[in-house]
C-alpha cells in the first residue's frame, strides 16, 4: 500500500544567501532572498520514491524569503503561520500534492554570524508534506501537529524531535 506522504521537507534561507536577482549576501530586511531546500526526510538516497522536484523550494515560497525583526506578532496578521496546498504537475502529467505551513523562524546562529545578520532575526520558513495522494486535509492536520510540536513555542527546535514526529506519521494510506 502507498504511504500517505513520500517526504517531509523544510525550505527556507540556506547557507548560501542570495537575493532573488542573484546578488550574494545579506542586503537587509527589505530584500527578498532565494529559498532553498534545507532538509528532507527520508533522504533521497534512503527512499523508495523519486526525489522531490528541484523547484520545490521556489514553489512553496514563491515570493522568496524575507528577514524580519520579530517572529509571530499578535499585532501583525502577516506574521502568523499560514497553511496552503500546492499541486505540481510533472512532465508525464502525474500530480504531486504538497501541503505547506509557512512561518517565521529564528535565523540559525551560524548563518547570522557569517552574514552579519542582526541577532534575534527571523526568516520565512516552510515545512511541507509531499504526496502522490490528494489527501490535503489529513496532510495539513499532520503538518499542524509537527509545527506545534517543533516550531510554535520558541523558534526552531529542529532536531531529532521533528524526525521522531514525522516517523510516527508514516502510516499507510487506505483507500
Amino acid at each position: 500500500m502507498p504511504q500517505i506522504f513520500e517526504y517531509f521537507v523544510v525550505c527556507g534561507i540556506g547557507p548560501e544567501i542570495r537575493t532573488l536577482d542573484g546578488s550574494r549576501g545579506y542586503h537587509g530586511t527589505d530584500t527578498m532572498y532565494l529559498p532553498a531546500l534545507l532538509d528532507q526526510y527520508p533522504h533521497s538516497n534512503n527512499s523508495l520514491y523519486p526525489p522531490p522536484p528541484p523547484q520545490l523550494s521556489t514553489c512553496v515560497l514563491p515570493a522568496g524569503v524575507q528577514f524580519h525583526s520579530s517572529g509571530c506578532d499578535s499585532n501583525d496578521l502577516t506574521s502568523f503561520p499560514r497553511s496552503y496546498p500546492i499541486v505540481l504537475t510533472e512532465g508525464d502529467g502525474s500530480k504531486i500534492y504538497v501541503s505547506c505551513i509557512a512561518f517565521r523562524d529564528r535565523v540559525c546562529e551560524d548563518i547570522a554570524e557569517a552574514y552579519r545578520i542582526p541577532a534575534e532575526s527571523f526568516a520565512d520558513k516552510c515545512i511541507c508534506l509531499v504526496s502522490r495522494s490528494p489527501s490535503f486535509r489529513i496532510l495539513r492536520e499532520a503538518l499542524e501537529e509537527i509545527y506545534i510540536l517543533c516550531f510554535a513555542t520558541s523558534g526552531s527546535r529542529y532536531n531529532g524531535l521533528m524526525i521522531t514526529a514525522v516517523d510516527s506519521l508514516s502510516f499507510d494510506y487506505f483507500d
